[in-house]
């Protein structure tokens, strides 16, 4: 590659500026030699030109006078007789452009730099005193490509500071003085947490045997209290329906040996809710009402079918009509005179026992007897004032009568004894307060959607693990690898893929190499007509032949045949002597091109290593977790792994199930226990207060009951305080009637004075 033509259209100091180095010359040295004071730009060209072919770098020093967007470089490449003209921007993608402005890949330039990077091309191609020095330092401690290539030309090793550096990274992830997340820091720290889980878990043999014994002593005995407790409560229960039923058999016997002595009739049916007695009356009334009904209709068809239209008495229907108002008048004034007669007959009878009240009978006329209207007066007022004390008398007696009964009412309801004791209301309260805050229902039903949803789950593992069949106890007994031995083979996995991609592309490169020798030997065999040094040495060996036949025979046909292989020697050596240069670099070629096979050949071996050692872990993995490996035909390490890996978890996920199912059962099975043992107490508090329950009957059932039981105490209670309550305000509201007595007694007692005194 030749660099022709720098342009610096914006970068650091330089605005549209171009170097031009000329085209190649056709012989003499193609060497160009930039020359200028401090400051002048030598630098920044030389920058430029590296910028050019690897992209600007991310900071650079060179935006003093433009912004990295408006950066901007370009020249004219040369390859192997092809130009290039390309230019490049300040950008993280798409930096570099053709002529014309469009995008262009960088392999454009990389595919000839025998992917070299910046730092390797610029300690190659690009020093100064800097550069230099540095790489001195670089070449002394092995560093950077030139001094890993030098370091390991001499001591023989590939790739040996690569390894150093792995092995330095992987040292550091072991272990890492005052670091908390390495490896062994993890390991440590979970060591201590088990430690202190193990010293409080810690237990005796002997207090844990004798805890155990006493633990399956107590559960026998619970499991026995448990049946019992069942029995009897079945036998009780089975008692408490015969003693229900026995006054029920004495009835329906009584009544079957009655039913047996009457004699055999059609029964009516069950739906029967009437009498015949009351259905012969009805149809008796019925028939009645139909016949007055249908007699009455017929008169009145008769009395419609005698009726004559009279033309005349018909024109004055309506005098006729007025006349009949009038008759209706007169006749009920002369109806009403009699009425009117006893009214005044009463009336005078009324005068008459009024003036013989007065004592005044023989009075002709009454009129004289009237009072004046101050005597009217006074005794009008006398008579209210009698009304109102009367009145207000009878009140006061009566209210005075109703407050003593109301308290003697409320003194009768305080009186009144509880029907049920306080001390199995009390267990009942408890036991109805135990029933409701119990969560024993909830309990149930969250662990039979929690077994459900892990049976799923559990499900879903087993067909993960097909064609594996079994049961979790199975697969709690699977022997399976170890998880420092899954680590150990993903490690080794990556191990050997990093291995063969280093080794692949060192083939790649060596193959590619190759190619290139093969080339360039092929280009130097046809530009130069040269014999090689087998060519040249097997000539030489054919001209030693022919001498030494020639000497031992010496014949003319001997010495042709000499002098011919002598000419063929002579002409080749003074060839290869004039051509020494070619000659050279062919030799150079064919060694280049004999340790390239020989590389390729090694990396070959390398690469039958890896793959024999990725059978062999293969081997190993499918010998260690056959149950789980047992359909697998893949030989592929990686794929194996992950094979692997995903049937663990599905094992993993399954085992796990299985506990949440387990735990979800014996969640159930507490709860169950529990509901019974709320069941049994709610039932047997029911019955001390006289409520008896149905065997079977629900918990919630029981609930409903004793609620409405304690309601029904507790309005009795509360009527009972209100009672007690009202007694003093009953008291005292008895005690004000009695006081309005005596003071309408006293009025009453007045008003008689008055009277008398009058």
């Amino acid at each position: 590659m030749r660099l022709r033509r720098l342009d610096l259209i914006r970068y650091g100091k330089f605005t549209d500026k171009a170097i031009d180095f000329g085209e190649k010359p056709v012989s003499g040295p193609d060497l160009h030699i930039v020359f200028g004071l401090n400051e002048a730009g030598k630098s920044t060209a030389l920058s430029g030109y590296l910028d050019l072919l690897f992209g600007i770098e991310e900071r650079s020093r060179y935006n003093f006078l433009h912004e990295y967007s408006s950066m901007r470089i370009g020249g004219l490449l040369e390859f192997e007789g092809r130009t290039l003209v390309v230019s490049r921007t300040k950008s993280r993608s798409n930096s570099l452009h053709d002529v014309e402005g469009r995008p262009l890949s960088e392999i454009a330039i990389s595919a000839h730099l025998a992917g070299l990077s910046r730092d390797a091309y610029s300690s190659m191609f690009s020093l100064d005193d800097e550069t230099l020095e540095a790489g001195g330092k670089a070449i002394l401690e092995s560093r950077g490509d030139l001094g890993k290539l030098l370091f390991t030309a001499t001591a023989g090793l590939g790739h040996a500071s690569d390894v150093l550096a792995g092995l330095e990274t992987e040292a550091d992830g072991l272990y890492r003085k005052q670091a908390q997340t390495t490896e062994i820091a993890l390991l440590k720290k979970r060591f201590a947490e088990l430690k202190s889980r193990k010293e409080t878990i810690d237990t005796l043999a002997s207090t844990f045997e004798a805890l155990e014994a006493e633990r399956v002593e107590a559960q026998d005995k619970y499991d026995r209290s448990l049946a019992e407790r069942s029995v009897l409560s079945a036998r009780l229960a089975t008692i408490d329906r015969y003693v229900r039923a026995a006054p029920l058999l004495a009835e329906i016997k009584r009544k079957a040996s009655r039913l047996a002595e009457l004699p055999d009739m059609p029964s009516p049916p069950r739906t029967w809710s009437g009498s015949v007695a009351e259905l012969i009356d009805q149809d008796a009334r019925l028939r009645t009402r139909l016949q007055a009904n249908a007699d009455e209709i017929d008169r009145a068809k008769a009395k419609m079918e005698a009726i004559a239209v009279d033309d005349a008495v018909l024109a004055i229907s309506e005098q006729v009509r007025g006349l009949a108002d009038r008759k209706a008048r007169y006749l009920s004034a002369g109806m009403d005179l009699p009425t009117r007669k006893m009214e005044v007959q009463m009336l005078d009878q009324t005068v008459t026992n009024c003036l013989a009240a007065l004592g005044r009978s023989a009075e002709q006329d009454p009129s004289r007897l009237i009072l004046p209207a101050f005597v009217v007066g006074t005794l009008r007022n006398m008579v209210e004032q009698r009304s109102g004390i009367t009145t207000s008398l009878r009140i006061a007696r009566d209210e005075a009568a109703a407050a003593l009964d109301g308290l003697n009412a409320a003194r009768a309801r305080v009186s009144e004894e509880r029907a049920v004791p306080e001390p199995a209301r009390a267990r009942l309260m408890a036991a109805a307060s135990e029933a409701k805050a119990s969560s024993h229902a909830r309990e149930t039903r969250e662990a039979r959607a929690f077994e459900d949803e892990r049976q799923t789950k559990l499900a879903d593992a087993m067909r993960r693990l097909q064609p594996w069949s079994g049961d979790a106890e199975a697969l709690s007994k699977m022997s399976v690898p170890p998880s420092t031995q899954m680590a150990a083979w993903k490690a080794l996995a990556a191990d050997l893929q990093r291995d063969k991609a280093v080794f692949s592309e060192r083939m790649a490169e060596h193959e590619q190499s190759r190619v290139s020798t093969s080339s360039r030997l092929a280009a130097v065999s046809a530009s130069v007509d040269l014999a090689d040094d087998d060519t040249a040495a097997a000539i030489r060996r054919e001209r030693d032949e022919a001498w030494r036949n020639h000497r031992a025979d010496l014949k003319a046909e001997t010495a042709d045949v000499f002098a011919a292989a002598l000419a063929r020697d002579d002409h080749v050596g003074a060839a290869r002597l004039v051509h020494a240069g070619e000659l050279a670099d062919l030799r150079a070629i064919k060694q280049k091109a004999a340790e390239t096979e020989a590389a390729i050949e090694r990396v070959s071996c390398q690469l039958a290593g890896l793959t024999q050692r990725a059978e062999m872990a293969s081997t190993e993995i499918k010998r260690l977790a056959v149950a789980l490996l047992e359909d697998c035909r893949t030989q592929s390490l990686d794929l194996l792994i992950g094979l692997l890996e995903e049937r663990l978890s599905a094992r993993t996920d399954a085992l796990a199930a299985w506990d949440d199912i387990v735990l979800a059962r014996a969640r159930m099975e507490r709860a169950t226990a529990e509901g019974k043992r709320i069941h049994l107490g709610l039932a047997s508090a029911l019955q001390s207060v006289g409520i008896q329950t149905e065997a079977g009957e629900a918990l919630d059932a029981l609930v409903v009951a004793a609620e409405r039981f304690l309601d029904r105490q507790a309005k009795v209670d509360a009527e009972r305080a209100e009672a007690l309550r009202s007694i003093a305000a009953k008291e005292e509201e008895l005690g004000a009637r009695r006081l309005a007595v005596e003071i309408a007694e006293r009025r009453e007692d007045a008003w008689q004075a008055e009277v008398r005194k009058r």
